[in-house]
């Protein structure tokens, strides 16, 4: 008997528990531009001030509300973690007696191991949502910057002091809250890297939940799961066996008969960990390998069409921020001509990405070009 490694059932439920927190953030920031141009309109001389109290009142509604978010993210991604690892099992021993009776219920070990696991990666989130809290109140300061061009931006860009004052609201809006750096030295803007940040939390949370009930059943190898998204960090894990021991080949029992088998291991978990297997937003799991049982996928190599499909996807990315970026300048315009401008913008950034997916087949997601996710 072989059984096709497992595949995780979670997406749905992972997007939806990552989309409440981002959406959070990402409608908190599209708000906080409108709020500073409807400031900086009126020009007031407490102009500056007042964008602080607004900034800081929108850092400090963040904090109180996303802190209870993420707990119940992080706890309830732990229980589909460890949820789907007993059905993985199941779905496979079910057809055999023997597996079955191998692989036993695990004790509040495994079950304790996820709760740890959640508050830790729940601390860790929390902590990056507290850096993007506090560089939100900044925000007030670069808004009144932008809105008071000097006289020195004037005469570098040979412009009058409203063609500064315009060109420099308009960097500001379209960049958005900035000032994010990730360990890698990678820059990002508030929406990407509060994604990134809150959909790799919980699958963090998934994983180590996951990895930690099969363990605790009992399951020794491992194989990653097919996302058929894969990128060249991960695409050379599918289809290997990882364990705890580190490469090797390996003869043992078949899991369901009296049958010695043989395969290759070929890392440690963290070893793959370390080569680029579970870097932030990557969907990947580990599975259970059964000797003699699971069916590996083929292992592929990285070609050329993949490498095009990557690119194709990096760049509809690139025009979907752009979109975004121009709704921003939209939402934050000083002046009628100002608005109509950014529409077009947004117009071009539409047609754009239009013509990209018929060169290439990409499905459009018109989400992640959409702002003020939460009040739609």
């Amino acid at each position: 008997m072989t059984v096709p490694a497992a595949e995780p059932t979670n997406a749905t439920t992972q997007a939806t528990l990552a989309s409440a927190v981002i959406v959070l953030y990402t409608d908190a920031e599209s708000d906080l531009i409108a709020t500073m141009a409807a400031i900086a309109r009126t020009g007031a001389p407490d102009m500056l001030p007042r964008m602080r109290v607004a900034a800081r009142e929108a850092a400090a509604a963040l904090q109180a509300t996303a802190g209870p978010l993420v707990e119940q993210m992080t706890a309830q991604a732990a229980q589909a973690g460890s949820a789907a690892a007993s059905a993985e099992l199941r779905a496979v021993t079910s057809a055999s007696a023997r597996l079955e009776a191998m692989f036993s219920t695990p004790g509040l070990g495994a079950v304790d191991h996820g709760v740890l696991s959640a508050q830790m990666i729940a601390q860790d989130l929390r902590s990056s949502l507290d850096a993007v809290s506090l560089r939100i109140t900044r925000f007030a300061d670069d808004a009144y910057r932008a809105a008071t061009a000097s006289a020195a931006t004037e005469q570098v860009l040979g412009a009058t002091p409203a063609e500064a004052q315009a060109q420099a609201w308009r960097e500001l809006t379209a960049k958005g809250v900035t000032g994010f750096v990730d360990k890698a030295g990678k820059h990002w803007t508030l929406s990407a890297y509060v994604e990134m940040a809150t959909r790799t939390a919980a699958l963090r949370a998934y994983n180590a939940s996951h990895e930690a009930r099969l363990l605790a059943m009992g399951v020794t190898y491992f194989t990653v799961s097919d996302t058929g998204r894969p990128c060249p960090l991960c695409l050379p894990w599918q289809g290997r066996v990882l364990s705890a021991g580190g490469a090797s080949e390996v003869t043992t029992w078949a899991a369901d008969r009296d049958e010695h088998v043989t395969f290759r291991v070929d890392a440690t978990v963290a070893e793959a960990r370390e080569a680029g297997l579970f870097h932030p937003m990557c969907k990947h799991t580990l599975t259970a390998y059964l000797p003699g049982v699971t069916r590996l996928s083929a292992v592929s190599s990285w070609t050329d069409a993949d490498e095009r499909r990557y690119r194709a996807t990096q760049r509809l990315r690139a025009l979907e921020r752009q979109v975004r970026a121009a709704k921003h300048q939209a939402i934050g315009a000083l002046t009628e001509l100002e608005r109509k401008r950014a529409e077009r913008l947004v117009r071009a950034g539409q047609a754009r990405i239009r013509n990209h997916l018929a060169q290439t087949g990409l499905i459009r997601r018109p989400r992640r070009e959409q702002l003020d996710l939460g009040n739609k």
